[in-house]
């Protein structure tokens, strides 16, 4: 849909996720975070730099955190995403207790099963991202969804103010957390396309 306003756009899964090669039970943030600059930079090499940055749910957490190292990025883009990395953890119901006491367990996603070692927790709570957006000056646009199950709407008030540059919120109201209706995920792409036109 941004291909069609004339935004180029290279989608990847993070490790193990999606059809991406890796052990997801050996991936965390911080790989994530890597994988982003990963991808920043193939399409340094191959084609042009990226001018901005678009992440879904921990995703877009994840580019937050990347847009303060990749110099060309321009903007930044966050979609039904938490303001903390360890907001995932609520969701690990037993998991949780099980590695919190050192003990790899498995966390059911989408309806698939995926394992995880007790570093992914430990690497989520190394990040405080109040502490490091004090230090992203760089444009930020923040997609709250009101009726969000799995990212309360409150992260998205958070993630504006404590940006240090400019930030703007839409709200949607009638979107779930994945944007499964395909008018909700237009919305958004035509609002990224003109937000970042006019940048």
């Amino acid at each position: 849909m941004l291909a069609e306003r004339g935004i180029a756009v290279l989608r990847f899964d993070f490790t193990g996720l999606g059809n991406s090669e890796g052990d997801f039970a050996q991936s965390n943030f911080t790989t994530d975070v890597a994988d982003i600059y990963a991808a920043a930079e193939f399409l340094r090499d191959n084609f042009a730099a990226p001018s901005l940055l678009i992440g879904h749910s921990l995703g877009g957490t994840a580019m937050l955190e990347a847009a303060m190292q990749i110099e060309q990025v321009k903007a930044v883009v966050t979609i039904a995403s938490p303001s903390q990395p360890d907001h995932v953890l609520h969701h690990f119901g037993h998991a949780l207790t099980m590695l919190e006491q050192g003990i790899a367990s498995s966390i059911e996603v989408a309806g698939r099963h995926y394992d995880i070692e007790p570093q992914f927790l430990e690497d989520l709570r190394r990040y405080d991202m109040q502490q490091r957006l004090t230090m992203l000056e760089k444009p930020v646009l923040i997609f709250k969804v009101l009726n969000d199950a799995l990212v309360d709407s409150e992260n998205a008030d958070e993630i504006s103010a404590w940006t240090a540059g400019p930030s703007r919120i839409v709200t949607l109201d009638k979107a779930d957390h994945l944007l499964s209706n395909k008018e909700d995920a237009r919305f958004v792409a035509d609002e990224i396309a003109r937000w970042f036109e006019n940048l």
